[in-house]
């Protein structure tokens, strides 16, 4: 019983990352085919303005030519995970592995949580696949922390309210070799689709974290980065990963600054996309602007009714959901702009 005991304390131990030296954490945010959504830019302008990150882009082209090494931290933003795979392939996936295998860190956010599924054309990390639901669309959910969330990421346990956004909810699969894990929150909510509860998700795991080889896994359902009231657990992430929490700073703005809606919904499609999300981190931390990036969605309930200038970038007007169309034309029937480029304002 002793040596039960013995070898669960190391068990726990080996779950804790040592902290890094001093200095900045750096960190690759994944930024590709399959990126995409305003999360995908608030994540960056996030991680940008984190006096204690050092933060640059990758796209599929680096990670296969091998140029994770280096970095402390591979973040896996939200979008869509299933077009990331054929940009990426099995010559990406296994160096995404092998960088965490030999001691890196893997941060998932929504999609990020898809790819880590040990499903096919996934990255296969943790013991977990997708359950099987309809698409749920996005609504803000219920999600509660256990103890061993308090003590790994130091967030008060019990529940917060986070973006949900039809993100994948892992149900238990086959094993992963050489890797261990716990669940550090679970849902309190029900699926939802169209604002009708379809299937209850009380209990379902909401936040993931393990060990995978020498490396670190920390995957999260939800998107942490959506709200300023959910920015605090998104650094916590961190600490179980790297061994310390990060914080984020935020431009400062004028009382009346140019209100912008930024269509965030194609932005994978638009040529380069790590241009395009540096353009609108860029265009973020401008004093002078205040950004909120929307969906079509969003723009058919209202989104635009407080925006002076539509921002749809690389002209992808095509791709809105249609309902959004005739609110755009108002828009600009109104006396507004529309533009495609940060730069245009």
């Amino acid at each position: 019983m002793r040596c039960l005991v013995f070898a669960c304390a190391l068990l726990a131990q080996s779950l804790v990352a040592e902290p890094l030296a001093n200095g900045k954490v750096k960190v690759a945010l994944y930024i590709d085919t399959g990126c995409k959504g305003g999360g995908v830019i608030l994540l960056a302008q996030l991680l940008k303005s984190s006096p204690e990150v050092a933060c640059d882009f990758l796209n599929a082209a680096d990670v296969q030519a091998g140029r994770l090494a280096g970095y402390d931290m591979l973040v896996m933003p939200g979008g869509s995970g299933y077009d990331r795979y054929p940009q990426l392939g099995e010559e990406g996936f296994e160096k995404i592995r092998k960088y965490i295998r030999e001691g890196g860190s893997y941060y998932g956010i929504c999609a990020g949580i898809a790819m880590a599924l040990n499903d096919p054309k996934r990255l296969r990390l943790i013991p977990y696949t997708r359950e099987k639901n309809p698409v749920r669309g996005g609504f803000s959910a219920a999600v509660k922390f256990n103890a061993r969330a308090e003590e790994l990421l130091g967030v008060n346990a019990g529940v917060r309210y986070f973006r949900y956004h039809d993100g994948p909810i892992p149900v238990k699969g086959d094993p992963v070799p050489d890797s261990e894990y716990e669940v550090l929150a679970t849902f309190d909510s029900h699926v939802m689709q169209k604002g009708k509860a379809v299937t209850p998700m009380h209990g379902m795991p909401a936040v993931i974290y393990g060990r995978y080889g020498k490396g670190k896994v920390l995957v999260s359902v939800m998107h942490p980065e959506y709200f300023p009231s959910t920015h605090d657990v998104l650094g916590a992430g961190f600490r179980p990963l790297v061994g310390r929490p990060v914080s984020f700073t935020y431009p400062k703005k004028p009382p009346r600054p140019l209100r912008v809606a930024y269509y965030a919904g194609e932005i994978d499609r638009t040529g380069d996309t790590r241009a395009t999300v540096r353009d609108a981190v860029a265009l973020a931390e401008r004093p002078d602007v205040d950004v909120t990036f929307v969906s079509g969605e969003q723009i058919a309930e209202g989104a635009l009714d407080h925006a002076d200038v539509l921002l749809v970038p690389g002209g992808r007007r095509e791709k809105m959901w249609g309902a959004a169309r005739p609110l755009i034309e108002a828009f600009k029937a109104g006396g507004h702009r529309m533009v495609e480029s940060g730069r245009d304002i």
